[in-house]
C-alpha cells in the first residue's frame, strides 16, 4: 500500500487583456496573476489481503491545524455555517486590520460589496462545474478564507503558509471548521489605480477563474482545474480583499462538509488530554469512511513577507504517520498499516444516521512530539477523499 504526492507546483505569471480606457486615455497597466496550487493531494492503494493490514511507505516527500486542548467544537453539514442567503447579516464591513488568528478568532475585515463579489465568484464556479458534469457548491462562512485574503493583502505576500506559519486546513480548523477543506488561491496586480469599482473586481474573479479551469496545465498540472470541478465538494468558503492596485478575488477553501460533527480533544479517557471523540449527524448520501489518517506538522513559526514570497507555493497534508482503524474481531485489535502507527479505536460507529468514533492521539504524541496532529476521516484511499481536515495543536 503506498502514498504518494501530486506535484503542487507554483504558478507562472499570466498576460492579461490590456486595461480600459479611462478618463480618455488608456492605462498602461502591468498586470501581473499568480496562481499556486491548491494543495498536494496524498494517494494510497485500498485495503490489502482479507483487509487485515494495512501500510504506506512515502515515495516523495511531503511537508513537515486545529483545535486546542480540551475544546469542543460543533460545525459542519449546514450547521457550523450560513447559507449564502445570509450573507449580510455574517459579514463584518471595517478597515483592514491585522487579520492574525489569535485562539479561535482573528479580526476579519470584509470589503463593503463583499456579498455581491462572493455571490459572483459563486456563480462562476458552479458555471463551471456545471459544464464539466459536477453539482453545485454552496457558499459557505468559515472565516479562513477572509481571514487569509485579508493577511495577504494586509501584509503583502502570496502564499498558502501565512505569516503566522499556518497552512490552510490549520486556519480552517482554527476558525470552526469541520469538514474537509483545498485551498486555492490567486491574484492579479497593475501599477496603476484599476480595482475602484465591484466591476472591475468581478472582471479580475471572472479572469482568474477562467485561467484556473482552463489555462492550468503549464501553470500547476491542472491542480486548480482538479479542486474547483472535484464534486466531492459541496461548499466553498470564498475570501475577497482589495485595494486599487492589488486583488485577492479567489481565495477559495473549497470544502467537503458532510457530517454535523462535534470534535472534542478530552474525554473519556479521563487523564488524557488527548482523548478525541467524534459524534455527529451525516447528511444523506454521505460517503462511508472506513479509516483515519494521521498527519503530522512541526509546531508553526512566524514568517516574514520574504520568507513567504521565496517559498515553495504549495503545501501538503503533513508527514503521514498512520492512522486509526475500527475495531475488529471478538477479541479486539484492529488491522495495522504497514508502517506507521496504527491506534485501534475504541470506538467506530458510522451509518448513515450517526457516526460516532473514539481514539487517543497519545501514541501519535509518544513518538513524533509537540507539534499539530490532523485528522483525515476517509471515504476513499487518500486525504483527497476525507471528510475532515480537524488540526490538533499540541504544544
Amino acid at each position: 500500500m503506498k502514498l504518494g504526492t501530486r506535484a503542487a507546483t507554483e504558478g507562472s505569471a499570466i498576460e492579461a487583456p490590456a486595461a480600459p480606457e479611462r478618463r480618455g486615455r488608456r492605462a498602461a497597466a502591468m498586470i501581473v496573476a499568480a496562481l499556486i496550487l491548491l494543495s498536494a493531494f496524498v494517494a494510497a492503494a485500498p485495503y490489502l489481503s482479507e483487509g487485515l493490514r494495512r501500510g504506506y511507505s512515502l515515495v516523495s516527500g511531503l511537508e513537515g491545524g486545529g483545535t486546542t486542548n480540551g475544546s469542543t467544537v460543533t460545525g459542519g453539514a449546514n450547521g457550523g455555517f450560513v447559507t449564502s442567503t445570509n450573507c449580510s447579516s455574517v459579514v463584518s464591513v471595517r478597515p483592514l486590520a491585522s487579520p492574525n488568528i489569535n485562539g479561535s478568532e482573528a479580526a476579519i475585515s470584509y470589503p463593503s460589496d463583499y456579498c455581491a463579489l462572493a455571490e459572483y465568484a459563486l456563480g462562476q464556479i458552479n458555471a463551471d462545474r456545471a459544464a464539466n458534469g459536477s453539482g453545485p457548491v454552496s457558499l459557505g462562512f468559515n472565516q479562513a478564507a477572509q481571514q487569509h485574503a485579508d493577511s495577504m493583502l494586509y501584509y503583502g505576500y502570496f502564499g498558502h503558509y501565512d505569516v503566522q506559519g499556518y497552512k490552510p486546513y490549520m486556519r480552517y480548523s482554527l476558525l470552526g471548521g469541520r469538514g474537509a477543506d483545498s485551498e486555492t488561491a490567486a491574484y492579479l496586480s497593475y501599477s496603476l489605480p484599476h480595482y475602484t469599482t465591484t466591476s472591475a473586481v468581478e472582471q479580475a474573479i471572472q479572469f482568474l477563474e477562467h485561467s484556473m479551469v482552463y489555462n492550468d496545465v503549464a501553470c500547476c498540472n491542472n491542480g486548480h482545474r482538479y479542486n474547483i470541478l472535484d464534486p466531492l465538494h459541496n461548499f466553498v468558503s470564498i475570501g475577497v480583499a482589495y485595494n486599487s492596485t492589488r486583488v485577492f478575488p479567489s481565495d477559495e477553501e473549497f470544502e467537503n462538509d458532510y457530517i454535523a460533527l462535534n470534535f472534542t480533544t478530552t474525554g473519556s479517557s479521563g487523564s488524557n488530554p488527548y482523548y478525541v471523540t467524534m459524534r455527529g449527524t451525516p447528511i444523506p448520501g454521505t460517503p462511508k469512511a472506513d479509516s483515519i489518517y494521521i498527519g503530522f506538522d512541526g509546531t508553526p513559526t512566524a514568517q516574514t513577507r520574504s520568507q513567504l514570497d521565496s517559498a515553495p507555493h504549495d503545501y501538503g497534508p503533513g508527514t503521514l504517520v498512520g492512522g486509526v482503524l475500527p475495531p475488529s474481531g471478538v477479541f479486539g485489535g484492529c488491522g495495522q498499516f504497514t508502517s506507521g502507527t496504527t491506534v485501534c479505536a475504541d470506538g467506530w460507529t458510522i451509518n448513515q444516521s450517526t457516526v460516532n468514533i473514539s481514539f487517543s492521539l497519545e501514541p501519535f504524541i509518544r513518538n513524533y512530539g509537540p507539534g499539530v496532529y490532523t485528522v483525515y476521516l476517509i471515504t476513499g484511499s487518500s486525504t483527497d477523499s476525507a471528510l475532515t481536515t480537524i488540526s490538533v495543536f499540541v504544544p
